[in-house]
């Protein structure tokens, strides 16, 4: 299914925010209302975003091929990782590479770390 997937879909180079190099994106479903999509990703080998932040929405992924590892726990495929909006993430990266399916709930907006918010749980 990937394969078939990979040649026929209309896949775009994409610069996640504070990360390298580029991934590819195939958009799946957009809600214009509420701003929320679904899009399959390709990370490339080495692909990595060494620093902190969060997004400004929800964010659901399952991996379908290869591993991601976020904030030092590794995805592998068939796993699932949700962050609900605001959650801090870091150093994130996949060495060998990887194929997700990722939804957001919202615009994916990215702010860079900070210090963490003593209102918010970790």
């Amino acid at each position: 299914m990937i394969t078939h997937l990979d040649r026929d879909l209309p896949w775009r180079g994409f610069a996640i925010p504070q990360s390298a190099p580029e991934v590819s994106l195939a958009a799946l479903h957009a809600d214009p209302a509420s701003g929320s999509f679904l899009v399959l990703v390709r990370f490339p080998e080495g692909w990595a975003r060494p620093g902190r932040g969060h997004y400004t929405c929800d964010e659901e992924f399952v991996v379908l091929q290869g591993e991601i590892e976020v904030s030092g726990t590794v995805f592998r495929a068939g796993a699932r990782g949700w962050f609900p909006a605001g959650r801090e993430r870091s150093d994130s990266r996949s060495t060998s590479g990887a194929i997700a399916l990722a939804w957001f709930s919202g615009p994916a907006v990215w702010v860079t770390g900070s210090e963490p918010d003593p209102r918010r749980p970790a």
